[in-house]
């Protein structure tokens, strides 16, 4: 049982002195890694790839971490702990030497072994009265006070060179300026994460870097030479992924331009069909395009060169509406697709697309088609057919796609579904202006 017991004693006073090991190793780890850090946030004001705060707090924990694992994987022999516990313990060497009886002594006479027995419970009864914690107590040692003076290095590295009392007057005017500066990038680099499709994928990272570089502006660290240097460069990689978007988008001409082609169009569409009436009523050219269905209210505002004013477009909105409403039962005239096109060129997507909705419905629901003529079925076909041929390789490629390759699709789609395609109709515009904002700014 003696020799039981003294196991059970060195195992108690292995752990105690594991323990104060693996914290005197940690905090020896923790002020090389906040030395380091020092430096690193010393050399930051010079090297703005190195403000980081994370970076900075990962040293000081993975110095912490290592000088821990070290401690706790330190070899430890038992001879040498019982050593060092006579020593403190004033114990004469009975640790040591019953611990030397216990394990190395080959006991060949019943004397010896009565006598390693008798030095083995002396030195168990004695080591039994001594608390593990009272032989090796916790002591703030060499290890905490290189700990303290590092955090305190460390804590002047990244307070001292932003604190406006150690900086000049330039200095802080520059620091003001920067601010100002991360706080707008900042708010675009949002808008284009919040804005930007989820596929966009190297949209968003250079969002996210351009987010990352406005938080170091904010930091007050980097000089204004870094801040103009990194600006140009992000400011040129963002104009660069402009123009690939631009180019990816395959918007090869502009939403004005396709109105003037859908005008051409629309002209030569209106003199087919006058030919066609004229051929069917044996009637002059001129006669049957006096014949053709027109609205000049509607012609007025689908054919003004400049933009609508608001007025102008909810006007154009609510004759629009009635000619898409099936029920109206009015004749679909030949300014149609311009009008359209003409709300589309306004950017007023949302009713635009709703518009073109009804009027594939109108054209392809079953139960619309007994409610117009065949004329205006021909006509409704047609101007849709033009409209989708004027928005090819424009913005708006995948409406004009939808029209010409998916019209019955369209008009089936479910009001879900057309807000998807509405939104993203929208988003094509935003993400343009909030590049444009990112290279200004």
């Amino acid at each position: 049982m003696s020799r039981q017991a003294l196991e059970l004693q060195i195992r108690t006073l292995r752990r105690r002195v594991r323990w104060l090991l693996v914290e005197r190793g940690a905090f020896f780890g923790a002020a090389a890694g906040s030395g380091l850090s020092a430096v690193i946030a010393a050399l930051s004001c010079r090297f703005d790839v190195l403000i980081n705060y994370g970076l900075w707090s990962a040293v000081v924990a993975a110095g912490t971490a290592v000088g821990a694992i070290w401690g706790l994987v330190r070899p430890l022999d038992d001879l040498a702990l019982a050593i060092t516990t006579d020593r403190r313990a004033n114990l004469r060497e009975r640790l040591s030497t019953a611990l030397v009886l216990n394990r190395k002594t080959v006991v060949t006479h019943s004397v010896l072994e009565e006598t390693a027995s008798a030095v083995i419970k002396d030195a168990v009864e004695h080591v039994s009265k001594l608390p593990a914690n009272q032989v090796f107590p916790h002591k703030f040692g060499l290890p905490h006070a290189l700990f303290g003076i590092a955090v305190l290095l460390l804590a002047a590295a990244i307070v001292l060179p932003v604190s406006p009392a150690f900086q000049s007057e330039t200095r802080r005017a520059e620091v003001r300026v920067m601010k100002q500066q991360a706080a707008k990038l900042t708010k675009i680099a949002k808008q284009i994460s919040r804005e930007a499709p989820r596929d966009q994928k190297e949209l968003r990272r250079l969002a996210a870097r351009l987010q990352d570089f406005a938080l170091k502006m904010q930091s007050g660290r980097m000089s204004k030479k870094q801040a103009m240097l990194k600006s140009v460069h992000l400011t040129k990689q963002i104009k660069n992924e402009q123009d690939r978007l631009a180019q990816a988008n395959s918007a090869t001409k502009t939403i004005r331009q396709a109105t003037m082609d859908l005008r051409k169009a629309s002209d030569e569409l209106s003199k087919e069909m006058a030919a066609k009436l004229a051929a069917e009523k044996n009637i002059t050219l001129s006669e049957a395009m006096k014949r053709l269905p027109t609205d000049p209210e509607l012609a007025r505002l689908a054919k003004k060169p400049n933009p609508l004013t608001p007025a102008e477009q909810k006007a154009l909105e609510r004759m629009l509406a009635r000619y898409a409403d099936p029920a109206s039962g009015l004749p679909i005239p030949r300014e149609l697709s311009q009008a359209i096109a003409k709300l589309l060129e306004n950017k007023d997507y949302r009713e635009a697309l709703k518009i073109i909705q009804k009027l594939a419905q109108r054209l392809n629901l079953p139960s619309n088609l007994r409610k117009m003529t065949a004329e205006d079925r021909e006509a409704l076909k047609k101007q849709l057919e033009a409209l989708a041929e004027a928005l090819r390789n424009t913005d708006l490629d995948k409406l004009a796609k939808a029209l010409l390759e998916q019209a019955r699709k369209l008009a089936a789609m479910s009001p879900q579904e057309l807000e998807k395609l509405i939104k993203e109709l929208e988003q094509l515009q935003k993400m343009a202006k909030y590049l444009d904002m990112a290279g200004a700014g």
